[in-house]
């Protein structure tokens, strides 16, 4: 048997053994797959999460030994459920980054060797149970403002995740669009104009090259030293550290301005690790949009920064359960998710 290895223990966000627990109808298991961490949930029918584990992904071990340890995190937190809480595990969800199709994901380079796994089929096989659905961890993100966060009642929405990638999620009528090949949302291959029209082609990602979280922060400890974040960069009186920040957000804001007119969203969320510098962030991206549409639209922070790909999993489950009550007879999917 292969030995968990956690990053830390696991966190619970419940009564402390000894007191009195609320009996729970079932609960739910959501699982997130990350290239340094996995993380997983117990959570309760309104998404609340009960108990928390983490584990070392160790994703240069390869995808077996991550699944199999992952299962033996879900069979724990399941026997927790029964015992703490006297309620049965009624569903499971798992996101994972990259374009995961029903027989492989792609543009996953920081889980090598998952490029031809078949994700839903081989969770289910490990968890036990019938379906696992899975999806995009962005696009799950943005599954969990939509129903619990700062995308709710905005149709339709734009979901950001300016993290250490760049993507994006489209709500519309109250469904995250996946697209034809999973892949809606990838922004982080937009091209801002100053790169090559076969960039992409060449291994390239431009606007993440120019935006994203780790590109950020490795201008910011040039400008700034070795400690600096992301997020220092726009906090920074540092002159050229300032002109650097008015660059990336105007860029930014041409970027959101350029898909605002497209869809002409009630509301754009901007979630991720940037938005630790919401405070300077915001207010700049909300003068910028003025003037680039035609038609303002409502900015929001998102409610989950940190741990929204882990919520959009819970969220997932919880959205398969309900689809299987109410249409039992529904074949399963593992790409609609």
């Amino acid at each position: 048997m292969l030995t968990e290895t956690p990053l830390h223990p696991h966190i619970h966000h419940s009564p402390a053994p000894g007191t009195a627990d609320t009996r729970l109808a079932h609960t739910v298991i959501g699982v997130d797959f990350g290239g340094t961490k996995t993380e997983l949930a117990l959570a309760d029918p309104n998404g609340t999460i009960l108990v928390r584990k983490r584990l070392a992904t160790l994703a240069e071990q390869g995808p077996d030994q991550a699944l199999v340890r992952a299962a033996q995190a879900v069979r724990q937190l399941a026997l927790e459920s029964e015992t703490r809480f006297n309620a049965p595990v009624t569903a499971h969800a798992a996101v994972a980054p990259g374009i995961i199709q029903s027989h492989r994901i792609l543009l996953t380079p920081n889980l090598p060797g998952w490029e031809e796994l078949a994700l839903s089929a081989r969770l289910a096989e490990e968890f036990g149970v019938p379906t696992v659905p899975v999806a995009n961890d962005v696009r799950a993100g943005a599954l969990a403002e939509l129903r619990l966060g700062e995308l709710r009642n905005a149709d339709p929405g734009l979901y950001i995740n300016l993290g250490t990638g760049l993507a994006a999620a489209l709500a519309v009528g109250g469904h995250i669009v996946y697209g034809a090949n999973q892949a809606a949302g990838e922004i982080a291959y937009v091209n801002p104009g100053n790169a090559p029209l076969n960039a992409v082609a060449t291994g390239r990602a431009p606007l993440e090259e120019l935006l994203g979280g780790r590109q950020l922060a490795e201008r910011a400890k040039e400008l700034l030293g070795d400690t600096a974040t992301g997020g220092d960069l726009f906090r920074s009186t540092h002159p050229a550290a300032r002109a650097l920040a008015h660059q990336r957000l105007t860029l930014l804001a041409m970027a959101l301005a350029n898909m605002a007119s497209l869809v002409d969203p009630a509301r754009i969320v901007l979630g991720g690790g940037m938005m630790s510098a919401a405070d300077t962030i915001l207010p700049e991206l909300e003068r910028l949009l003025a003037d680039a549409l035609p038609f303002p639209t409502e900015l929001k922070v998102a409610r989950f920064r940190r741990d929204a790909s882990l919520h959009g999993a819970i969220v997932l489950a919880l959205d398969d359960l309900r689809t299987r009550e109410t249409h039992p007879d529904l074949d399963d999917d593992p790409d609609a998710s």
